[in-house]
């Protein structure tokens, strides 16, 4: 049995978060609601500090003015301050999830251990950085979501293939550079890391990286395959140098798994798209191969 090392009190603020993830699906109150509660409690916690709230605050602002500016008429002013807000969204968002602003302490939700002999001992941590801001990226500047069951299932259908040749690319790439080899396991650590993964790793990145950045370029020009070709490999070019403290390798990787989320993305424009296949490929990472690399 998996064992979580964090307190009740401590999973608290996550728990709120990921009711405020699931309540972009449910409605506008929901998501608010809970994000402000799990900002409350995570000071109360310490899950949160210092000026924590502040730069979520700003986040918040500046996506308000850059929806507020991109439903303007076209002009050249108009789009000279889509262009500033747009740029100063990007940098705040990338340095709140970064953590490069001061105030979003880690929580140790499982402590780190070797899954395989060889492997990289791994642990799960919780945090606020990376999903905060793309609650209100996703609530605020993109809504374009699945509304029924049936629309999620057309959408997955559709997504599968670029999961195959996604999954294919990643891991054979990984393997050639020996990053990762066949190792099939079964932990029931796979049960938390996919609650985690899903609605906070995946959904957090694939809202920045495909949701804003890619959305947003491929506006410049709708219905331009060059555009649309030009976004994709910003995005997955963004996604990959995210992952630098993997070393080249993962950067490489990262490069290659970014192109297929982007092309999900852009086949379907829906976010659960590529969060399905992103979600996928971790786990079959997770599942099948070193987890979540050769030491």
């Amino acid at each position: 049995m998996t064992n979580i090392s964090a307190s009740p009190l401590e999973v608290l603020p996550f728990a709120l978060l990921l009711v405020a993830v699931l309540g972009l699906w449910i409605h506008r109150a929901v998501w608010i609601g809970a994000l402000i509660a799990s900002v409350v409690a995570g000071y109360w916690t310490g899950a949160l500090d210092g000026f924590a709230a502040v730069w979520l605050a700003v986040v918040a602002a500046l996506a308000l003015r850059y929806r507020w500016v991109r439903a303007r008429p076209p002009s050249p002013q108009t789009t000279l301050l889509r262009v500033l807000f747009g740029l100063a969204l990007f940098v705040m968002t990338l340095a709140v999830g970064l953590a490069m602003l001061p105030g979003f302490p880690r929580t140790t939700l499982v402590e780190a251990v070797a899954l395989t002999p060889g492997a990289i001992p791994y642990g799960i941590g919780l945090g606020f950085a990376k999903v905060a801001p793309a609650i209100l990226i996703l609530g605020i500047i993109n809504t374009e979501r699945v509304r029924s069951w049936r629309e999620l299932a057309r959408v997955l259908k559709r997504a599968m293939p670029i999961w195959m040749v996604t999954v294919a690319a990643v891991i054979m790439f990984s393997m050639a550079l020996g990053y990762v080899r066949l190792e099939p396991k079964w932990t029931s650590l796979f049960l938390v890391w996919a609650v985690t993964n899903l609605f906070f790793t995946c959904l957090a990145e694939e809202t920045f990286f495909r949701g804003f950045v890619q959305h947003e370029l491929a506006g410049i020009r709708r219905d331009s395959t060059p555009v649309a070709i030009m976004a994709i490999a910003v995005s997955a070019v963004l996604f990959g140098l995210i992952h630098f403290a993997g070393g080249l390798t993962y950067v490489l990787a990262g490069v290659v798994a970014g192109a297929g989320y982007g092309l999900a993305y852009h086949l379907t424009k829906r976010i659960e798209a590529s969060m399905a296949v992103h979600f996928a490929v971790n786990a079959t990472h997770f599942l099948l191969f070193t987890y979540p690399a050769v030491a």
